[in-house]
Formats: C-alpha cells, structure tokens, sequence
C-alpha cells in the first residue's frame, strides 16, 4: 500500500528540526484533526472527539454515519527518505496509527493528514465487506485505464487531499492569498490524478484519448468527493486552454515546478534496471493461487533441497582440490531474507516458519500489507478475507524463494578464529531428514559477517526479575565468574582455579546441578559475598536463584522426557502434542498464545491452561488471540483457560498414575476464583534471554581465551532507521565485526550490553514507538523484519559505494526516537482510558509511499524559523569494558586441516583452532583457480523485482571474491503448475 511522498523530501532536502518540533506537530494535529476528518470525510462522518489515554498519547474517537466507531492516533517520528507519512491501518481493533515524519513542516501536515485519512477509509470500508484492497491505482496520469476502474486505497487519499484543499479555497479564517493558493494547489493536483487532459487542445487525438481517460476518472471519483470539490471540478477539470486566466496562470507555473522536481528527483535517485524476481508470483508475473500454495511449497522446498545439495558438492570440491573457499557469509533467514545478497553463500536450517504447525503468522494480510513493498510479496493473493492471517505455506514460498536467489545450505554455522587471527564459518549441512552431517565444511568470511538467526532462546521458569534480575543459567555462571577475577586478582587462594573450572564445566554442558553444588561446597561461597554494596550482593545471590531454578528444570525435564518443554520446542514442531491431555502453558504473552492454539489445534482433546501476568496489549489488536478466545474459551466444553499469576520455578509432583506430573496456582482475574491447575504437560514460554547469537557464542570464547576483548554498537541507517547491532572482536591486533540483524537484532546480549547502559531498555521504547500495541504488530514480527533488512540492504549497498554516513554506528537510540514530552498543557486535556475495541472483527498494516504533486512554489504561508543545525554525523562507538579472560589452559597446537570441536564432555579441554595450513589448505588470501559464478537460477524470469531492489541494492560482482563453482547440471526451479501425474520434480 501506497503512503505519502514528496521529491523533496526524497532528496532529503526537507528541514531539520530539534526534537521538539515533535511535539508541535502532535499538537497542530490535535488541534486541527477534526476540521480535516469533515472535510475529507464529509457526510460519511458522525463525530470526530479528541482525548488522552494514560501515558500522554493522544488519539481520536471517529464515528462513522453507520455508527462504527474507529480510533485514529496520531505521533510524528522519524521516517525513512521520500516519505512524509504513512499509516498503520488496524482493521482487526479498529484503531488506526497515523505517524507524520518528524521532519515534516507545519504548514504541510493537515494536507497529509487529509491524505492519510482518506486512505485509511479506503481499507476500512474494504475489509468491513471482506474485500481485498484495490491493487492498481486509477487516479493517475495517462490514458491507460486499468481494468477494475476502481479506486486504490492511494487513490482515496489523493481525493482527501482534494476534499481538504477544496474546503481551504473557502475557510473563513485564512486569507485571500492563502484560499487562492490552495485552490492552486488542487488544480494541480488535477493532473496528478489524471482527471485533466494535459495535451493541448490541438493535438486532437491525444487529446480526446486523455479527455476520455479524465472523464472515466471523474466519474469513478464522484461519490468521495465533497461539495466544495463538486464545485471546483465545474470550474477547474477543464484543459489549461479552457480555465480562466488566473487558474491558467497558476497551473502554468504548477506544472513547471512539477518538472523541475522530476528532473531533480531523476537525477537524485537515479533510474535502475530491476531484474529480480518478485517472490511469489508465477512466471507470468501473476500471484500464485491460494489453493496452490501448500503444494508450491512443497516443490519449492524440494528446489531449496536441491540448490543445498549442489553448493554443498562445490564447497566440498573446493576443500578437496586445496582450495580455502572464501565467501560472504549470511547465517539465519526468515524474514531477513528480505536483505538476500544473491553473492552472499547463505547458511540456514529453514525454521521457525518452515517448522511452525500453526495456521500461519498471527497478523492478517491487512496488518502486513506493506509486505508488498519491502519484501515484493503480495500478503493479500495468500488469504480469502483481508481479515485473515497470512499463510504459513505463502510464508514458506517467499522465504524459500528468496533464499535459492543464490548459494544456500541448509544447515547451521557458527564463527570460529583460525590459527592466524582469520575468521571461519564452521558449516554442518544438514539433510532432508534434518540431521546434520558430522563432518563440518570450512569457509573463510570476506568482509562482514551477518547474522539473523532469529529470536533468542526462551528464559527457564523462575530467573530473578528487576533491575538485579538474572536471566539465564549461562548469565549467572558469568557474573560469578567475572566475581571470580576480582578475587583473583586480590590473591584469594583457588579463586583462579574455581573459575577455570566454572567456564570449562559451562562450556561442556555441565548441569545446573553440578554447577551449583560445585559453588555452594566451594570455600570461597562466603568471599562471593563479602564487600559487596546493595545492588551488587543482591544480582549476585540472584544468580544462585538462577543456578537453583534451572536445576530444578532441567530435573523435570528428565522426570518428564516429552512433557516438560520450552515454547520454541512447541513453535518448531518439537513434541508431540499427545504426551498430555492437559498441559499448563507458563507465559501468557504472544508466544504463549501462540503455543497455547497449537497444542489445541494438534490435539483435538487437549485442554491448555495459561498461567502469567495479563496479556500484553498487543495480543487483543491482533487476529490470533481473539479467535482464541472465540473459539476455545467459550461454549459447553471449553478447552482454554487462562489465569494470573506470578511464575515461579517449575513445581512437580507425583501423580496417581506413578508419571511426574506440574501444578501451578493460579486466580480467574474476572471472578478472583484461586484456582490450582495439574497437568501432565508444561510449556515454558515466559519471554527470552539476551545472549550472543548462538553461532557466535564460540567465536567469542576464542576471542577472550586468546585475551581479546568484544565491543558492541547499535546500527542506523542515515534516516534513523534502526538496521540492527553491530559486535567488534579484536584479538591479537585484528578486528572482526559481525552484524546481528532480524528478530536477533532487538534483544542486545547482556554481556555486552549491560543493563546498567539502559540500552536495551531504550531499543525497547523505540520499536513500542515505532510500531504502538495498537498496531497489532511488534519491531521483531515479520513484516517488521522484512523492512528492517530491506533497509539495511539499502544502507549496506550505499556503504559499500562510498557512503561513510549510509550505516551509522552509535552507543545508544537517537534523541529523535525519544518520546517528546506529553505532559505539558495543549488542545488536548482529558485523561480518559483508550477506547476498547469495536465488538465487529474487522484488519492492520502500515502505508508506504504514495507519489502526489509537491506543494506549489507559491505558497504563501510561512513556516517557523526552528531548523535545526546540520544533522550529526556518525558518533563514536561506546567504549567496551575489558572482557579478556586468560585462557584455563594453553592452546593445543593447530592441525593442518580444520577438525570439528571435539564433544562436549562435563569438564571439557578447549578444542584446536581450525586454520587453513598452508601446507595442505591454502590461505584464503592466497586461493586461486576460483572462476566467476554462475548466477542462480531465477524462479520467474523477466518479472519485475522488489521495492528492495528498486533501491539500488548492490547486485555486481566486479572487485568481490568468487563463490564455488556450480554443478553444470543445474535443476530449473519449480514452477506454479503442479507437475503432470505420475511425473516428478526430477523426472
């Protein structure tokens, strides 16, 4: 969906304001929301009432002539190039999220707000019928009509914006010079929409063709429009020959302005050639049919199967002739495919979405409609109601296509340091069954490294929260291990000894149990304590609180094999939903209800309890969670109960049967009943932990063995957009950055970025900012990801063409994603709760840009002498504390060929680094007979690509490092048809 754009504003030439210029524009909305929503909106309106909720937000309660009711917010923030607004459009609660760039002036916001409303009606109205959105816009310039002749939803802004302009040329508190000027405007925006002809008159037949299109368009338009529109259509939807002379006069100069700006904009932007092909679509360009998408899946599953097996073969080949393959490495996938570099030798074990039995991402095509434009798929061609959620088998053909744009293997990595300070991806491919292969493939990284490996692990019952909180089994073993150095360092006697003990038994496996019973027998329990202040003794003992409560887990898994599980065994298909008929689900936020309806769509006998605090606002904006309710909480039998409490550790007890069954107990918040629930099943689903991202949690034990130290940083593209965060591992005088983006990106590990920093706490206030509950979406959802990763492509390509600002490297989240204050007095006062959601299930996503006629250069009014200084350039990098940790023992000396780790054992000896000998493997830098690759095979040749590539997203090889070569047999990808009967993929 389209939003709202302006040429200047794609060339960045639009002001800087401070910060506050935020919360003017806020203001300036509240205090003129309601005249635009009636002149756009017209007799189709009823009532349009301003109010505060709790936190400060302002927001509209809009009610239509049929009674519906709507809540329309309103927030300016930082927005990315080109676009001055675009809207969140929540058909499922009714609440809809207008968000204005920061850096939009005051004096064009009610314009842009008139467009915004307009399309957010357009969606309503549409989904309220169950009807898709209108792909192709009408109002446009030229005679080609589309065959649906209806309106877009960008259409039905651009007459919002008529209908506001049209009550501009009137308002009795504006001027003369200023009514005249918007009438300018609106004759302009005339021909944008093509409801003018633009030929001259003597031209007869272009000018009849065009006088034919503008008649259709008019007549199309007729019913949105308002009086004052009607009215200005008589006077002014005529040819430039026919007006009258002011009217001429000033779409004259419109019209050259209009050039000017397109020439400007060409020149800025550039025009490139799209070759890549859209995921999704057919090889005619078409969406694939919904009732053929699982079987596409399939095929393309088997294609993705077979394009791993071919670069498995060529890396292999390389190894074996002597040659060190050196590769861009990507590791994980998902929606960060989104960012596929076709060079890039990607290595993904396909989950998350391709394991997930549920019925699909819990947002519906409404609510990731922008889909279309970051990642070039069409969410709407996957659902029968745009209501709907998307397909989990569309899901699975957009990734799989995507990831088959280049070499892929379907496997796990993680980084490793060879020998001379290189950095290694350590590769186990794994096959159709799953498993991976015991013999791991080396290859040496070129350049930057990118990680998006997905959500981090889920946080055991029973971690201490709160500012001293612990999170996780591995956090606790290293803050008593960073205590441990202290204690070294003041010559206590075996505290260097427990603590090479304590990081061998952790990297080896060692239970919780042993672990703690090592420390609690230890004579140096009472010197942990000693000295401590407040804070420090009480994080300290929290983490025995950890160590206490993850032994007691990992006890009830091994009492309870199949039946005590962490919600992602759950989301990636990892247990059998039979184990239990009853099963307590510990955790009632997003991945708990998501784990809640598979346990209960898997087992048809199953009953679920939810146990936790209350659910996040989020999950009611969202389709999944009321359908829930619907469906599993109510009628004579029903399967789904949810209660509140506070979770602890995990409690057991023996059940009659002999089986170790779970209890908990729990409080029905609407009656205040104290329930106890028993089950057989437990799923623990309480939110995630912030490690390293597994594939580099080794890589960074290598680097402090050898007395390196890791600094981190967060990452911005040059519009504030957050791109993900970037790690610096210096060791042995080299420096290797890795970037962690996807899901990954928003949960900063904590041994890098300690809590103290607030910076994790600020990243989580930016992305609540950015995407609000009301939304029904969340900064590490789908769609969201596959914008960060489509801009982070951007912003890499730029970099790598010579833009130092393209990727902006910064200690914390810039003041302009900071919330202004709400508190001071304005247009708004009330402190009234947020409307409840309208009874009548109805969809969300966000708008992105819309191409409209800039303002014309002879407005008159007058916009604030507040710009702002020059933007800031790239800020240094936090300083990182010192992490280095002497290595327990020496390094073995290396082989001459890269060997796997050896397997963990309870007290482990650090493994022999890999390293390419150049004896036997030759030094990456030094590799030679690599010819140029083939490209891939495209799945849909000749369709235009993505908005992505649209972007300018890097695609030559001139100057990179080549990849494997190919097999010279390479299978032609799947096709939309289903293969004729009795006939394979291979036949």
């Amino acid at each position: 969906m389209d939003g709202w754009t302006d040429p200047r504003a794609a060339m960045g030439t639009l002001p800087q304001y401070p910060h506050a210029h935020q919360d003017e524009l806020v203001s300036a909305a509240g205090r003129g929301m309601a005249s635009v929503a009636a002149a756009v909106l017209g007799d189709r309106l009823n009532s349009f009432d301003a109010d505060r909720n709790s936190d400060g937000r302002q927001y509209f309660v809009m009610k239509d002539s049929q009674g519906e009711s709507a809540t329309v917010w309103v927030d300016a923030v930082p927005l990315v190039r080109g676009t001055l607004a675009d809207t969140a459009t929540n058909t499922t609660s009714q609440h809809y999220v207008i968000r204005v760039s920061d850096r939009l002036p005051t004096r064009m916001l009610h314009r842009v707000l008139a467009h915004e409303l307009g399309e957010l009606m357009a969606v309503r109205e549409r989904a309220a019928s169950g009807l898709v959105p209108v792909r192709e816009d009408f109002l446009r310039e030229g005679v080609q009509l589309s065959a649906q002749r209806e309106l877009s939803a960008p259409d039905r802004g651009r007459i919002g914006e008529l209908n506001w302009l049209a009550a501009r040329t009137t308002a009795p508190d504006l001027t003369a010079e200023q009514q005249l000027a918007a009438r300018a405007e609106f004759s302009a925006l005339l021909d944008t929409c093509g409801i003018r002809p633009t030929a001259e008159m003597g031209d007869e037949e272009a000018f009849k063709d065009q006088e034919r299109a503008a008649r259709a368009r008019q007549q199309a338009s007729a019913d949105y429009l308002s009086v004052g529109s009607r009215r200005l259509f008589d006077t002014l939807a005529h040819p430039i020959e026919a007006l009258p002379p002011a009217d001429a006069t000033a779409l004259r100069a419109a019209r050259d302005a209009a050039v000017r700006a397109e020439r400007q904009v060409e020149a800025f932007i550039g025009r490139r050639e799209i070759t890549m092909p859209m995921p999704g679509y057919d090889q005619n360009g078409l969406p694939l049919p919904r009732d053929q998408l699982e079987p596409a899946a399939e095929r393309w599953a088997q294609y993705r199967e077979q394009v791993s097996e071919r670069t498995v073969g060529a890396l292999e080949g390389q190894l074996a002739a002597g040659q060190f393959p050196l590769r861009k490495v990507v590791i994980g996938g998902g929606a960060s495919l989104t960012g596929r570099d076709p060079e890039a030798l990607l290595v993904d074990a396909a989950g998350r979405w391709h394991l997930d039995p549920g019925n699909g991402i819990v947002q519906s095509a409404d609510q990731d409609r922008d889909l279309a434009q970051w990642m070039g798929v069409d969410p709407y061609a996957a659902v029968e109601d745009p209501r709907h959620r998307v397909s989990i088998h569309a899901v699975r053909v957009w990734e799989d296509q995507l990831a088959t744009q280049g070499d892929v293997v379907n496997g796990r990595a993680r980084l490793r340091l060879g020998l001379g300070g290189e950095l290694l991806a350590e590769i186990r491919p794994s096959g159709p069954d799953g498993q991976e292969s015991g013999t791991p493939l080396w290859v040496a990284c070129d350049g930057t490294p990118s990680i998006a490996t997905g959500l981090t692990p889920d946080a055991v019952p029973g971690m201490p929260r709160g500012a001293t909180g612990v999170e996780s089994r591995s956090e606790a073993v290293r803050l008593i291990g960073d205590r441990l150095r202290e204690l070294e360092g003041q010559a206590v006697p075996g505290a260097r000894e427990l603590r090479a003990w304590l990081t061998l038994a952790e990297r080896g496996g060692a239970d919780a149990r042993t672990v703690l019973g090592a420390l609690e027998s230890s004579a140096l329990k009472g010197a942990l304590m000693d000295g401590l202040d407040e804070e420090t003794g009480a994080r300290l003992d929290n983490c025995f609180t950890a160590l206490d409560s993850t032994g007691k887990w990992e006890t009830a898994r091994e009492a309870a094999p199949g039946r005590a599980l962490l919600g992602d065994e759950v989301a990636e298909n990892r247990f059998d939903p039979r184990a239990a008929q009853h099963w307590i689900i510990a955790g009632s936020g997003g991945t708990g209800v998501a784990n809640a309806e598979i346990i209960l769509r898997e087992n048809p006998d199953a009953y679920v309890t939810i146990i936790g605090n209350a659910p996040p606002d989020a999950l009611r904006h969202q389709v999944q969670y009321p359908e829930m309710l619907e469906r599993y909480t109510t009628g004579e039998n029903p399967r789904l109960t949810i209660g509140r409490t506070e979770v602890g550790a995990v409690e057991t007890y023996q059940h009659e049967n002999g089986e170790t069954w779970f209890q908990a107990d729990y409080v029905i918040e609407a009656t205040g009943e104290r329930r106890t629930a028993r089950a057989g099943g437990y799923v623990c689903s309480l939110g995630r932990t912030n490690p390293l991202p597994p594939a580099l949690q080794v890589l960074a034990d290598e680097v402090r063995d050898r007395g390196g130290e890791i600094s981190g940083d967060l990452q911005f593209d040059r519009d504030d957009q957050y791109i993900g965060y970037g790690l610096t591992f210096t060791v042995d005088g080299r420096e290797h950055r890795v970037d962690v983006d996807g899901a990954a990106s928003w949960q900063l590990p904590r041994e890098i970025f300690a809590p103290k920093t607030r910076v994790q706490a600020a990243l989580n206030e930016m992305g609540q900012r950015g995407l609000p509950s009301e939304t029904g979406n969340a900064a590490p959802g789908f769609s969201p990801i596959a914008r960060q990763s489509a801009l982070r492509a951007r912003a890499v390509a730029e970099a790598a063409a010579g833009d130092p600002d393209a990727v902006r490297r910064l200690p914390t989240v810039p003041e302009r994603w900071q919330r202004p204050d709400l508190t001071r007095p304005s247009a708004v006062t009330s402190t009234a709760p947020a409307p409840a959601p309208a009874p009548a299930p109805v969809a969300m996503a966000a708008t992105a840009p819309t191409a409209v006629t800039p303002a014309v250069e002879t407005e008159t009014e007058t916009e604030t002498e507040t710009e702002a200084a020059a933007a800031p350039g790239t800020q240094a990098d936090t300083p990182a504390e010192p992490t280095a940790q002497p290595a327990a023992h020496p390094t073995p000396e290396p082989t001459a060929q890269p060997e796997p780790e050896a397997s963990a054992q309870p007290t482990p000896e650090p493994t022999a680094q890999p390293t390419p000998e150049a004896s036997a493997q030759p030094a990456p830098e030094a590799s030679e007979g690599r010819g140029a690759p083939a490209a891939p095979a495209a799945p849909a040749p000749g369709i235009s690509g993505s908005h992505l590539w649209q972007m300018g997203v890097h695609r030559g090889g001139a100057g990179r490092p080549t990849a494997p070569d190919r097999q010279e047999q390479q299978p032609p990808p799947p096709g939309h048809e289903p293969p004729e009967p009795g006939v394979g993929l291979d036949d």
